[in-house]
């Protein structure tokens, strides 16, 4: 069976700067290591007592797919590791017609997409036989050994959080007074500790719960909890702006995760400019997390060089990347080309 890997790709211009979309040759496994039916997978998982490793992929078109395979999937390394433990399924999203008649169970592999929120891909997600999932990931480099050393990690921790999230939202549900503000902190701090965890959406109404209660700020959990919002990714629209009254000057990191949010919504050239204008205000008083603000103005450049068509601004915001520094030589050599245009 043909399998291709796949990668999360927040826009179509990441994708092109990274590069992702270059052609490389789709992985072979062997016969009845991957499953590309679902519900047949997840019936052989519950009769062998396994889990589900299940791969939303692009076989047909994206870049980071062809590199999973080839740098992961395709190894004994991973194999032999991975079904130990996990039933793998590749369910697939091609574009081309022909590939799309090739899919056993299109119609399900949608709504699968839909229930688990598959915005991009790869997400890698790590479920039970009945389908609850505990842990996700998606591309990492470095091959198949710390790919597998990467899924134990995230296993013990998804099955932990499995055990501790209701708990900790049962306890907050049930207290009253100081003990529910006892209970918040064990909710907020969970929720920064497992951002990435398919949990981590069932602490975020309880962690919301401060930010009404202490409506002014004065005990601080209205600032812990936007700003916990924020490194979570489940900020709303009114958090972004609470996040921008609470930190104006970026002292907390907070404003410099609201340009990030901000980024991640641009959807046309209105919504980028207002992206980019928050992202001045940012530059303008120094980045908190020197990874991010690289990443954000380096992108900045690249849209201001590309769709937004303004040369000037593009060259504004290579030069704060290049202040910033990194060690991804590709981008810095991305940003000198552009530099001397």
């Amino acid at each position: 069976m043909i399998r291709t890997g796949n990668h999360t790709v927040k826009t179509a211009i990441a994708a092109l700067v990274l590069g992702i979309l270059s052609t490389s040759n789709a992985a072979i496994a062997g016969e009845g290591t991957w499953y590309a039916d679902f519900d047949k997978a997840a019936a052989v998982a519950k009769e062998q007592g396994k889990d589900l490793f299940v791969d939303f992929t692009g076989s047909d078109w994206c870049g980071w797919c062809k590199r999973l395979d080839a740098e992961v999937f395709s190894h004994e390394e991973f194999l032999n590791a991975a079904t130990k433990k996990f039933v793998l399924v590749a369910l697939d999203f091609p574009r081309d017609e022909a590939v799309k008649a090739k899919v056993p169970n299109p119609d399900r592999n949608a709504e699968l997409s839909e229930k688990d929120r598959v915005q991009g891909f790869p997400p890698i997600l790590l479920m039970t036989p009945e389908g609850g999932g505990f842990g996700q990931t998606g591309y990492r480099p470095d091959g198949p050994v710390p790919y597998v050393a990467h899924l134990e990690e995230i296993t013990a921790k998804g099955k932990a959080a499995m055990v501790e999230v209701p708990k900790a939202v049962a306890a907050f549900s049930g207290a009253e007074g100081e003990a529910k503000v006892a209970a918040w902190e064990n909710v907020v701090a969970l929720l920064v500790s497992m951002k990435e965890s398919p949990f981590a959406e069932k602490l975020v109404e309880p962690t919301r719960w401060a930010i009404g209660f202490d409506a002014d700020n004065t005990k601080g959990m209205k600032k812990r909890a936007v700003k916990a919002l924020l490194e979570s990714g489940f900020a709303n629209d009114d958090e972004l702006a609470a996040a921008e009254l609470l930190d104006p000057k970026n002292e907390a990191g907070m404003l410099e995760m609201v340009v990030s949010a901000k980024f991640e919504r641009v959807e046309d050239d209105e919504t980028a400019l207002e992206a980019l204008a928050m992202l001045d205000k940012v530059v303008a008083t120094g980045f908190k997390d020197k990874e991010r603000g690289f990443a954000l103005t380096f992108m900045a450049a690249m849209w201001s060089n590309g769709p937004l068509k303004d040369g000037e601004r593009a060259k504004k915001y290579a030069a704060a990347a290049k202040a910033i520094g990194s060690d991804d030589q590709p981008r810095l050599d991305a940003l000198d080309e552009l530099l001397k245009g």
